[in-house]
């Protein structure tokens, strides 16, 4: 039973199925026809959706397939076990180059989730464990994953989150991390200088899939007593940018899989 008065949210709902159904792309035609539309509301539609991000529209052909909003909103951009297993061998080096901790997260929702963690072989080291669930605003990898989210999905999350103090250098104004955002996407990426724990510093990439949208970021982090600033914006910064792009280039070979309406989800 449809809602009374919500004609145009289950006509847009309807297109945005549509199109989720057919990777390989359709037109609007085909999805007028499918749908019960008219082609003239198809194409009205069907332009929301594309300037949303929703979808994307082939220039030659015309048709539509989806766009990375779908897969930004599902947080399935690119398969976690090809992540995993593509990631560990690179991870395994930049550990040995840096001798430090290194990370591989991705985002769900309003959270990072570590996905790989590799720990130093010093005794006083970073820490986490696969499956933690972290901050995005506080952490180097969830600022990088934020800065190169596709135009305008990065804002909007910032604009939902709880930006929790967690100690003295944590940014908790809007208006600030939206600057940093800048920031980073001008530098290629992020710093964590003792935002979520005090004497620990840390820096991330991202690393984007076939389609250019961002997968996942890249992180190696330690003490500040072994870690300088300068470590981090130097040597640091030029290993985890090379891990990043090794892995984006592995996972340029993959096909994203097809994407079904059931995996429409809302960022929870």
């Amino acid at each position: 039973m449809e809602t009374p008065g919500a004609q145009s949210a289950y006509r847009l709902l309807d297109v945005l199925t549509r199109v989720s159904l057919h990777p390989e792309g359709i037109t609007a035609g085909d999805i007028a026809k499918a749908t019960d539309l008219t082609v003239p509301t198809a194409h009205r539609l069907l332009r929301v959706l594309r300037e949303r991000g929703f979808a994307v529209q082939d220039g030659a052909s015309g048709k539509y397939s989806p766009g990375p909003q779908i897969q930004v909103l599902a947080g399935e951009g690119v398969d976690r076990y090809a992540l995993e297993e593509l990631g560990r061998p690179l991870l395994a080096q930049l550990r040995d180059a840096t001798t430090e901790t290194v990370f591989m997260s991705v985002r769900r929702g309003l959270r990072l989730t570590y996905l790989v963690c590799m720990a130093s072989s010093h005794s006083v080291q970073m820490y986490g464990e696969p499956g933690q669930q972290i901050p995005l605003h506080a952490t180097s990898q969830g600022k990088v994953i934020l800065a190169f989210l596709p135009s305008g999905v990065g804002d909007r999350i910032i604009d939902q989150l709880d930006l929790t103090r967690y100690t003295d250098s944590t940014i908790t104004d809007t208006e600030e991390l939206h600057r940093v955002m800048q920031d980073v996407r001008r530098d290629g990426f992020a710093l964590s200088l003792e935002e979520r724990e005090l004497g620990v510093r840390s820096i991330a990439a991202p690393v984007f899939d076939a389609t250019g949208a961002v997968a996942a970021a890249i992180c190696v982090g330690g003490p500040i007593f072994r870690v300088t600033e300068s470590d981090l914006r130097s040597r640091f910064a030029d290993l985890v940018l090379d891990t990043a792009s090794k892995l984006t280039a592995e996972l340029s070979r993959i096909r994203r899989p097809s994407i079904g309406a059931d995996t429409l989800l809302p960022i929870d």
